[in-house]
């Protein structure tokens, strides 16, 4: 994925408040059916898609989650950065155990493999314990997409 395109400040949510994961996952995906960027499917393939295969994972100093979904639910291809103040997701470890998310990332993809790759990516800025806090403390999305551009592209 093009990073310099799928980006857009829109898209990017800092500071949300605590809630439902399923409330935000209806949040985001009416954003991206009022763009047009995914298809109408899209809604319930990512909250089927994330209780069957969970994507939750703990870092060094947060949680984080990839909640995703097959590529006949996408219609552009994007990225979507969350910040919340902690949603419960289920552990992609060990689906039975939920854990606390502070940065989400909504990943939605044209290309049946592209998500591997770009996984490998997330996964590489994962390790990077200074940028993932600088990315969770951003104060503008404008911060959130110069770090983003610095470490996936």
């Amino acid at each position: 994925m093009p990073l310099n395109t799928s980006l857009d400040s829109e898209l990017i949510h800092l500071r949300l408040a605590r809630q439902d994961r399923n409330a935000l996952f209806s949040k985001i995906a009416g954003e991206l059916l009022a763009k047009g960027i995914v298809e109408e499917s899209y809604p319930e393939a990512l909250i089927l898609r994330e209780q069957d295969h969970p994507t939750a994972m703990q870092l060094e100093t947060m949680g984080v989650a990839i909640p995703h979904v097959d590529i006949e639910h996408v219609r552009e291809e994007r990225l979507v950065v969350t910040c919340p103040e902690g949603i419960e997701f289920n552990q992609a470890e060990d689906p039975d155990l939920t854990m606390d998310v502070n940065v989400i990332f909504f990943l939605l993809l044209k290309e049946k493999d592209a998500h591997l790759e770009f996984l490998m990516k997330l996964i590489s800025l994962f390790q990077k314990t200074n940028e993932m806090n600088a990315l969770l403390n951003a104060t503008s999305t404008e911060e959130v997409m110069r770090i983003l551009a610095t470490h996936l592209d």
